[in-house]
């Protein structure tokens, strides 16, 4: 069949960038710092997108700017392109002996990588590492939204997607400040929590979900009086509104606070490096997960 005089349906690059990006970052003056150009050039592009096409992207108020359906189907697309788009960028660089660019990680706990992050820096001082902390739930969504591009999780996540190496199993203990009850208690029973003024992590923590699980198979009821972040859950358990949970790893010096083992089946996290595999091999993810898979090993 000839193809002579046949149109080529193309898309603006520059467009679909700026589109990218404000869809990314859901927001167009972020977009416009992530990409280095003036906000009314994002805004100029993205309504040129739309117009070329006949499509809304944006829903746009005064105070927020969201995807339509057809935005969303199209940002699914555009994080492939753009992702294929740095691997081509990775394979042009590849003769270059030096390691340069940024790195973003997210991370349940710091404690969890600044060893690998250490060996990183050292072996590569060009890279910047830029890290970002939330709970497994929040984290994950930041990879899948390639927000970040190497992850640490509190669990292993089901998803074909993923390439998932163990770095190790954390133990869930309990959080008390100097005055409590449990204070000169090196351990107690799980059955000990029943009616106990309790301060849980958020929703998404492995480390509640773990917990939880452990409090459910006793039958223990607790008196769960706030639900808050890492941080803030050591401030409240600091004021005595309650007993906090923790990962033992997390624990750091302090002479206001201390922790105490469940003796009985206590629950255990387990923390993985992860990353998609279709970002495997971009230079600064395959360098941050060999280092991870060798610090394993040792």
């Amino acid at each position: 069949m000839s193809t002579v005089g046949k149109k080529i349906n193309f898309v603006n690059f520059s467009q679909l960038r700026s589109f990218y990006a404000v869809a990314r970052e859901k927001s167009v003056t972020k977009a416009a710092n992530l990409l280095n150009i003036g906000q009314p050039t994002v805004t100029t592009q993205v309504k040129g997108l739309e117009e070329t096409f006949g499509i809304q992207l944006f829903n746009r108020t005064p105070r927020s700017i969201t995807m339509t359906s057809e935005g969303e189907r199209l940002y699914e697309l555009a994080r492939q392109i753009f992702s294929l788009e740095e691997q081509a960028v990775e394979l042009l660089l590849s003769h270059s002996t030096s390691v340069a660019g940024k790195l973003r990680i997210g991370t349940v706990g710091p404690f969890f990588v600044m060893d690998i992050l250490g060996q990183l820096y050292k072996d590569y001082p060009l890279i910047q590492i830029f890290l970002e902390s939330g709970n497994s739930e929040q984290i994950y969504e930041k990879l899948l939204n390639y927000e970040v591009d190497v992850a640490i999780t509190g669990s292993r996540i089901s998803d074909p997607r993923l390439e998932q190496i163990k770095l190790g199993s954390h133990e869930v203990v309990l959080l008390i400040n100097s005055d409590h009850a449990w204070a000169q208690r090196v351990s107690i029973n799980i059955n000990e929590c029943d009616g106990q003024r309790i301060i849980m992590r958020e929703t998404g923590s492995m480390t509640r979900r773990k917990f939880e699980e452990t409090l459910q198979a006793a039958a223990i009821r607790p008196n769960v009086v706030m639900e808050l972040s890492r941080d803030a859950l050591r401030e409240a358990v600091r004021a005595g509104f309650g007993v906090g949970i923790t990962s033992i790893d997390e624990m750091v010096p302090d002479r206001d606070l201390h922790y105490v083992r469940i003796a009985d089946n206590p629950p255990v996290t387990e923390s993985y490096a992860i990353c998609l595999k279709e970002r495997k091999s971009v230079r600064g993810v395959k360098l941050f997960m060999d280092l991870v898979k060798n610090a394993v090993v040792e």
